[in-house]
């Protein structure tokens, strides 16, 4: 992880600093860089690191206005091979930008105009990625599914979800207070510099609690992304069950009307008696894989 940005005489004043435990010292994520792959691009697994920003929150009324995707090489480790630059694009949305909007991301109408988002080289991109990732990758999904039918069952990984942070030693899973934790800062709410700070977010290293072994954060989204879990769904389930199934960590799909629950494969038979001495219905269960888990 390059840090060459730092200034060597604030860097010893800082480190000063972070003695003092009435401080905390937080550096500067640098300014994007790139590592230009030599000649063909690495033999090791390709990740695109994905961000947009919206006119509004519903996929089917509202506009994207800015696009950003870096690809990255990790290897079997979730350690920087190599990564391109992140590439940003802004389109016009066609309609007006509410205010609040333009002052989270100090994007406004007259900044738009005539611009346009290359779907051609955007698909090529996202092809050319083994796994796509986004911090929140339901919303994600949800936009570029919409305009790219082409990427229905691609695998998908959420650095949000995917990772269990707490068990990392980390509170939270807001991207920018995850990062800060880290020790580091950044400007928000624009999708190149949120690519890129997830980018410097997931190279840090450390230990978690108890067994969980100091490692990047990369490393920790490629094994979330790449488990297959069980989803268990209380398909049936009288309403009067609604308090027992929430407070056993069941949540409400509204979209299919029913609630359920990711588990891991070896507590499926737990799962199941669970049920049968609740007096609920036999549950519904399916795999879950990156290529379903956030969809």
């Amino acid at each position: 992880m390059n840090t060459e940005h730092l200034n060597a005489d604030s860097e010893a004043l800082a480190q000063r600093l972070a003695t003092d435990d009435n401080y905390r010292v937080l550096r500067a994520v640098p300014r994007p860089y790139f590592d230009a792959p030599k000649g063909a691009p690495p033999d090791k697994r390709c990740v695109a690191l994905i961000d947009l920003e919206s006119t509004g929150l519903d996929p089917a009324s509202d506009r994207i206005m800015e696009l950003a995707i870096m690809l990255v090489w990790v290897d079997e480790n979730g350690e920087v091979v190599n990564h391109a630059a992140p590439r940003v694009w802004q389109e016009d949305p066609g309609v007006m930008i509410d205010p609040r909007i333009t002052w989270l991301t100090f994007l406004a109408n007259h900044h738009l105009i005539g611009k346009s988002i290359p779907d051609e080289t955007v698909l090529a991109m996202l092809d050319r990625a083994d796994l796509l990732v986004a911090h929140n990758s339901s919303f994600e999904i949800a936009w570029l599914e919409r305009r790219y039918p082409q990427l229905a069952g691609a695998a998908w990984g959420c650095s949000m979800k995917d990772i269990d942070w707490l068990r990392a030693g980390l509170d939270g899973r807001a991207q920018q207070w995850l990062l800060a934790q880290e020790g580091w800062h950044t400007t928000a709410h624009r999708a190149g510099d949120d690519v890129w700070s997830l980018f410097w977010l997931l190279q840090q290293r450390r230990g978690g609690w108890g067994a969980d072994p100091e490692r990047s954060h990369f490393k920790r989204l490629l094994e979330g992304a790449d488990r297959t879990t069980t989803l268990v769904r209380a398909t049936g389930s009288p309403i009067g069950k609604k308090d027992l199934l929430k407070a056993r960590q069941y949540r409400w799909n509204a979209g299919a009307s029913v609630w359920e629950r990711e588990i891991e494969p070896e507590l499926v038979d737990h799962e199941r008696a669970w049920f049968y001495r609740s007096g609920l219905p036999e549950p519904t269960l399916s795999n879950m894989t990156a290529r379903e888990r956030h969809r």
